[in-house]
């Protein structure tokens, strides 16, 4: 449910909030088994729970790797749970005095790890948590906790539409929702046309209530780099009458790009007659962003700033799945394996920090003369990769002499103390070639061959071989 700034404690209000649900003591429910599956699935813990915590009693209302329907809320990890903002991670209870003599723990499931992330209502009231429960210690990273606390959201979605539903039949589902979202939340008709959204959702996309009636979701807020994909998918899920839970890149009034995750269910009358409907929708451009410019960061290398050895393997991958099922115009693959010369002896003589401003430096006349089509890397040390499509043989020799003649030009290294002039470095480099499907489609047999023409190469004193003209 939504972010609040208050977390309220009343205790007669917060079980009368639970049970104003209805869910507790109900038969197993899809949607809440879903969650706790996922869970379960990207955590890989003994037991994944979604439990609600009245005055006495911690009841499970989904759960995965025990039998149990629920305990005692006094022995009961959640209780604690419940009091915190958003997340409580015990890594060791046999190690934290609150948990040590606790039941569940010296006897079955026997807990060691727990982790519970707070489901809240709308008002602040906390009704329960989503929990993971191992008999051995660990620990959650940064990452494993935002990706509870996202479904932890999800079991909160799913408990603000069954109230909506509720309202809406008591014809006051609008006017709450008004009252009390600050998330856009959108209600649409059976020709998937808005006809109404609150304010959140205005002050989110720019256009008033009255600028988006009419209109379908997709067809307003969609731009150029939203992924086709997920358009597709969100109209399938609509004309079906399903559920819809994706992230999806907008664009607001001004044509500003926003990420939303999207949760909507279908809305029917009292005749089970489908009547449109009702979706929240979340502002993650932020959670987006950050989880981007991780994964951009994870495939680079940190001293040249050009793809690492872990992206341009995956490339290579795509690429030869790409040949093989002949998805691509081109008639082969060209791997460039490059190794620096002499350059142990620029760390030996002028220190490392004047090695890493060769390696900065060479990356960067490489990377000026680097084609848009092709792919190069630093694998690891003194040594990079070129991946490019090529029709011929000749555009490899072209390619190969492109890059050798980077090395033509020295390099300056950084002032040393006690010298009144920089220095400069000349580098050689071995480049070896290997290409599929001519030499080989697998991976790391193209590694391999690649790298034996250029130590072949390093033994000729020659700039380049490709791998065939080494074998005759």
């Amino acid at each position: 449910m939504i972010e609040t700034n208050t977390i309220l404690t009343d205790e007669e209000s917060r079980v009368a909030a639970l049970h104003k649900l209805g869910l507790i003591n109900t038969p197993a429910d899809e949607r809440f088994d879903r969650i706790v599956r996922l869970g379960k699935a990207l955590f890989k813990t003994d037991i994944v729970l979604l439990t609600l915590v009245d005055e006495k009693t911690q009841f499970f209302k989904a759960r995965l790797g025990t039998c149990l329907e629920g305990t005692a809320r006094d022995i009961s990890f959640c209780t604690h749970a419940i009091s915190e903002q958003e997340l409580l991670v015990i890594p060791d209870a046999m190690l934290d005095p609150r948990f040590a003599d606790n039941p569940l723990v010296t006897k079955e499931p026997f807990i060691r790890f727990y982790a519970g992330a707070v489901i809240r209502t709308y008002a602040g009231y906390a009704l329960g948590t989503l929990c993971l429960i191992d008999s051995a210690p660990r620990t959650l990273t940064e990452a494993e906790q935002g990706l509870l606390l996202d479904l932890a959201k999800s079991v909160e979605n799913e408990f603000q539409l069954l109230y909506l539903k509720t309202l809406q039949a008591e014809n006051q589902r609008l006017a709450w929702i008004a009252e009390q979202t600050a998330n856009g939340v959108v209600y649409t008709n059976v020709k998937n046309e808005m006809v109404w959204c609150n304010s959140g959702f205005s002050k989110l996309s720019g256009y008033s209530q009255q600028e988006i009636s009419g209109k379908t979701p997709m067809a307003l807020f969609t731009g150029p780099d939203t992924n086709p994909a997920t358009i597709q998918k969100v109209q399938q899920l609509v004309r079906q009458h399903q559920p819809v839970n994706t992230d999806v890149l907008y664009y607001n009034k001004q044509k500003r790009p926003f990420w939303v995750h999207v949760y909507a269910e279908p809305l029917y009358d009292e005749q089970q007659r489908y009547t449109g409907y009702i979706s929240i929708n979340t502002d993650i451009t932020e959670r987006v962003g950050k989880l981007l410019e991780m994964e951009r960061l994870a495939n680079l290398d940190p001293l040249t700033g050009l793809p690492n050895r872990r992206y341009f393997e995956a490339k290579l991958h795509n690429g030869l799945s790409n040949l093989a099922n002949q998805n691509t115009g081109h008639a082969a693959l060209a791997l460039f394996v490059i190794d620096l010369d002499g350059f142990k002896a620029v760390n030996d003589n002028h220190g490392h920090a004047a090695g890493d401003q060769v390696l900065t430096d060479l990356a960067q006349r490489l990377k000026n003369i680097i084609r848009d089509d092709e792919l190069f890397a630093r694998l690891g040390g003194d040594e990079f990769a070129l991946l490019a499509h090529v029709q011929h043989g000749g555009e490899v020799t072209a390619i190969a002499e492109r890059i050798y003649q980077v090395t033509e030009q020295p390099q300056s290294l950084p002032l040393q103390p006690g010298h009144a002039a920089r220095m400069t470095v000349k580098l050689d480099m071995s480049i070896g070639i290997a290409m599929a499907p001519q030499h080989s489609t697998s991976q790391a047999q193209l590694f391999e061959l690649a790298d034996q023409a250029m130590y072949r190469a390093k033994a000729a004193g020659l700039p380049f071989l490709v791998y065939a003209t080494t074998d005759g």
